[in-house]
Formats: structure tokens, C-alpha cells, sequence
């Protein structure tokens, strides 16, 4: 019989001077607060079809993530954390106090900062956004999530069984076994969404502002929504939520190019042609320009510009 993969990195073998840098380098998702002196640390990983689980003993340490850290290495994902110890977690909503034995919940493309804390027999799990977003839609909420009381203490024990089974569990059942895992920790998380969502809606107005400001200053560039989420620090699926009411990325981005166009035309001092104003706002061709300016409005940009007195 086969059993899933898995993994041991230690740092026991290495030379003292050697051990924090190259936890640091395991850990390059990370920003690692810790003490270099004396560092050490183990982790394993068993691998449990999407779900990764890992078991980890290290020296006091507090990981975190900034936006230009997202932006550089683009990964994507949920890891859950579960620690015998008190500790915070600092997010753009605020300061989260996790007593021992809860577990938090955070989402590797959106900023986070946990205080240190000692790694004894911490149980991590790590999931691709894939897996989560099949079971809860609006996965972009569960940034700095706190699951505790019945059901997140159900779900802690099933952190600490699957952990000490870690080396019995066949390969065939590896994939029920994900499944059930995925489908125990959306039902855990359902109950707190509807009061984050009420809490997130000043923040995501904020995140809506800052992602305007960003394609309003880049309306010559082709719209490229990878490049985009990278450069703002968050996620595909939450930059298309945030526009559903614009309807859409892309029209936003089609209006504010067009507005410009306008504005442009309208100036009596402006002296480039109308294709080169549309070269500047991010439209190919005079042609192109030509149909959507006299769709958005009644006038073709030549006849809006003679209307205007524009030069």
C-alpha cells in the first residue's frame, strides 16, 4: 500500500551560523521575525491531495506578508494556523488577538503580520484558492478570519488527527479525505461571513478607490488583470467582485478612456491630432476610437470637437 507524500526539512544537520538563513530561504513566501542566534526549527509536510498539512517546531518566529512582497512573488492561497500558544495577527482590518488552540485564517495574497511566537507541534494547513472558491464564492472575505467556539474546535481536532495519522493515510484515500477536509472548514467559516462582509465594506470601498486610481493612471496601457492584482496586492477574483457595480473591469476602464478622449477635445489649447489623443488613452486605431466616442456620445470625436470650438 502507498501512502501520501511527504516531506522533512530540519534545520538540526546545519552548522548554527547557517540554520536561521536557511529556514529564512524554506520560508521565502514570508517575512520571518525572528532571532538568528541559536535558531532551529523542523517542519514536515504531508501532502493530502489539495491539502497540504504541515507539522512544525521552531524557535519564536512571526511570518508576515507586505504588499510589495505580493506583488514581487504573485502567490495565491489560504494557509490555516493552528498554535498551542496565544498570539495576534495584524491585517488591514485591524489587530486579531487568537487564543491557543484557535485557529486563524489568512489569505496569502492580502498583507498580514503575526506577532512571535514559539512553533510547538504547530499545525499548519495550506490551500490553493481554487479549492476554497469552489465551495465558498466570496472567498476574498476570509482574510484574518478567527475560527473558534463548536465548530472551529471540530475543526482544530481534525487538524490534530489528521496530523497524528499523517503517516497512515493510503494515497487512494487522499482525495475523500481533502474533500471532507475542504468541506468541514467551509462549513466552519459560512457562519462568520455575513459579519465580515458588514466590516469589510469600508475596506473594500477603500480597495475600490486605490484600483480606480490605478487604471485612471494607466489608460494608455493594455488592460492586463494578472499585472493588475500583482500590483495592488490582491486577488483576480476580488478585483472582479469590486467592479460588479461598474460593471465590469473593462467598461470601467472603456468610460475613463473615453472621458479622457473628451476632455482632451474639449481643451481649446490641445493641438494633437484626434489620433494621437486616442494613441495617448489607450485606443489602437482612429477607427475603434471613432465607434465607441459616437456610441458613448451622439457624435463622432471630429464633430465633437468642431462642436466644442476645440482647435
Amino acid at each position: 500500500m502507498s501512502f501520501v507524500p511527504s516531506s522533512l526539512f530540519t534545520t538540526e544537520s546545519l552548522p548554527e551560523r547557517d540554520r536561521f538563513d536557511a529556514w529564512r530561504t524554506l520560508f521565502s513566501a514570508h517575512d520571518l521575525d525572528a532571532d538568528p542566534q541559536d535558531f532551529s526549527g523542523s517542519i514536515e509536510t504531508a501532502q493530502i491531495g489539495a491539502v497540504a498539512l504541515r507539522v512544525m517546531n521552531a524557535a519564536p518566529q512571526g511570518p508576515g506578508r507586505s504588499r510589495p512582497q505580493i506583488r514581487r512573488d504573485g502567490m495565491d492561497g489560504f494557509v490555516l494556523y493552528l498554535s498551542q500558544h496565544a498570539y495576534t495577527v495584524e491585517t488591514e482590518r485591524g489587530v486579531l488577538d487568537v487564543p491557543a488552540g484557535a485557529i486563524s485564517l489568512n489569505d496569502l495574497s492580502q498583507p498580514y503580520r503575526r506577532c512571535r511566537v514559539p512553533e510547538t507541534d504547530s499545525l499548519i494547513i495550506a490551500l490553493p484558492r481554487s479549492s476554497i472558491a469552489a465551495l465558498l464564492p466570496d472567498e476574498d472575505a476570509l482574510h484574518g478570519l478567527l475560527l473558534h467556539g463548536g465548530s472551529g474546535r471540530l475543526l482544530a481536532d481534525h487538524m490534530r488527527s489528521l496530523a497524528a495519522n499523517r503517516h497512515a493515510i493510503a494515497a487512494v484515500d487522499a482525495g475523500h479525505l481533502a474533500q471532507a477536509t475542504l468541506h468541514m472548514i467551509a462549513a466552519c467559516v459560512r457562519p462568520s461571513l455575513e459579519g465580515v462582509a458588514r466590516a469589510g465594506a469600508p475596506l473594500d470601498a477603500a480597495r475600490l478607490r486605490i484600483a480606480k486610481q490605478y487604471l485612471r493612471s494607466h489608460l494608455a496601457t493594455p488592460l492586463r488583470i494578472d499585472a493588475m492584482a500583482k500590483a495592488l496586492g490582491m486577488s483576480r477574483s476580488q478585483l472582479y467582485r469590486l467592479f460588479e457595480p461598474e460593471g465590469g473591469i473593462a467598461r470601467y476602464l472603456a468610460r475613463q478612456r473615453l472621458g479622457a478622449v473628451r476632455a482632451a477635445l474639449t481643451d481649446p489649447l490641445e493641438r494633437r491630432s484626434i489620433g494621437e489623443i486616442g494613441a495617448a488613452y489607450g485606443f489602437g486605431n482612429s477607427a475603434i476610437l471613432s465607434r465607441a466616442f459616437r456610441q458613448a456620445y451622439g457624435l463622432s470625436p471630429r464633430d465633437y470637437r468642431a462642436s466644442v470650438g476645440g482647435a
